[in-house]
């Protein structure tokens, strides 16, 4: 449909004249994916893309787990409307695969006022239901890619939805435009469309909401976490996850520096606010603590009580684990060394032990008739066994 669809780059013949000769022993300084930056080797058609003379309109940026490499999943060449470019790049995207794409942003026609030679957006492509490990080495590609390229200016543009891949909502995105400016440029189906997901929300935050210790509530990971999990890894660092809002599941991430023992958080963690810390120790390894200091209030509590156990398991999704030791802390005095090697230890040994059979008193407590021996400390009545 678009003089773009013919030139699509799948197999690279368009380009292969474009790729430069690297000497061998570029391949020994990749940096493993488990590191604090994900420091994937970026493909030579990637780089002629950005920097060569050929100029493409577009390039997609593919993660190659197993390679441990950023490839051109796509090349789009130079001239044409940009109306046409976004469409030919919306195309480009698969369901459920995360990837990046950079974009050319000067034409002729203007089309983006104020581009320049050197301004590129960067698409970040993170569809609903996409794998956490892809979206987090997506998110710290984003990184090398600036470093990679520094004299480029790379404007960000994050979307999950396929529709949002136009000129139009880039424009708009990074324009920042008022509420007022943007409704004036919707049609009359598109503002319908938004007062009944308006409604729509309303109607959903009057709903009674699941309380704590019910079936586990989704989490929508933002990519600052991600990043901050990806530099956790690395050791001593920690990422300190906040849940935004009062009744969804964005969760935020911050990353703190010198971090190897729970006991180097002390002075570092907000006095009225939760949040979970994950932190990589050297007897431990990944660990989470569940930060609830007492000024928190009990709404905030719960909240972070609710969706610990959507954030455990994206954790050791994202950590690559299967263990994850976990506990709780109130008081700064409790930011100790052993914090979450004793007790993860005890709470295994519990759970291998077998289960007592039959009814047993607690301690202190008495056996009726037929309820057999009382526990130490406890005792029969007259007639009520031995």
């Amino acid at each position: 449909s678009s003089r773009f669809g013919h030139f699509i780059h799948q197999g690279r013949p368009q380009f292969e004249g474009l790729r430069p000769s690297l000497p061998p022993a570029a391949a020994m300084f990749r940096v493993p994916m488990g590191a604090t930056n994900a420091g994937l080797a970026i493909d030579d058609v990637v780089r002629a893309a950005v920097e060569g003379d050929a100029k493409p309109r577009a390039v997609k940026i593919s993660v190659d787990s197993k390679g441990e490499r950023l490839n051109a999943g796509g090349v789009l060449p130079g001239g044409g409307s940009m109306e046409e470019a976004f469409k030919a790049v919306a195309a480009l995207l698969e369901d459920a695969v995360p990837c990046l794409v950079l974009i050319r942003l000067q034409d002729d026609a203007g089309s983006i006022p104020g581009a320049g030679a050197n301004d590129m957006a960067m698409l970040g492509w993170t569809p609903n239901g996409s794998p956490p490990k892809l979206r987090m080495l997506c998110a710290t590609s984003r990184k090398t890619l600036r470093e990679t390229f520094p004299s480029v200016n790379f404007k960000e543009f994050n979307t999950c939805d396929r529709s949002d891949v136009t000129l139009q909502s880039y424009i708009d995105a990074t324009r920042g435009m008022t509420d007022a400016e943007r409704r004036a440029a919707m049609t009359r189906e598109e503002l319908d469309l938004e007062d009944v997901k308006k409604q729509f929300s309303m109607e959903q935050s009057a709903a009674p909401k699941r309380m704590a210790g019910m079936a586990a509530l989704a989490i929508d990971s933002q990519a600052s976490f991600e990043e901050a999990m990806a530099a956790a890894l690395g050791g001593g660092k920690a990422c300190v996850g906040r849940l935004a809002g009062d009744k969804t599941g964005l969760l935020h991430g911050e990353l703190l520096d010198g971090i190897s023992a729970p006991s180097d958080l002390k002075g570092k963690l907000p006095s009225d606010v939760p949040c979970y810390v994950i932190l990589k120790s050297p007897e431990a390894g990944l660990i989470l603590i569940s930060w609830l200091p007492d000024g928190v209030k009990a709404k905030d509590r719960m909240k972070c009580s609710s969706f610990k156990a959507s954030v455990v398991q994206l954790v050791k999704q994202l950590g690559n684990v299967e263990k994850l030791p976990t506990t709780e802390v109130t008081d700064e005095d409790d930011l100790t060394d052993d914090l979450c090697v004793a007790r993860p230890l005890e709470e295994e040994r519990a759970a291998e032990r077998p289960a007592p059979g039959g009814f047993r008193p607690p301690v202190g407590g008495m056996a009726l008739p037929g309820m057999g021996k009382p526990p130490p400390g406890g005792f029969a009545l007259p007639g009520m066994g031995k």
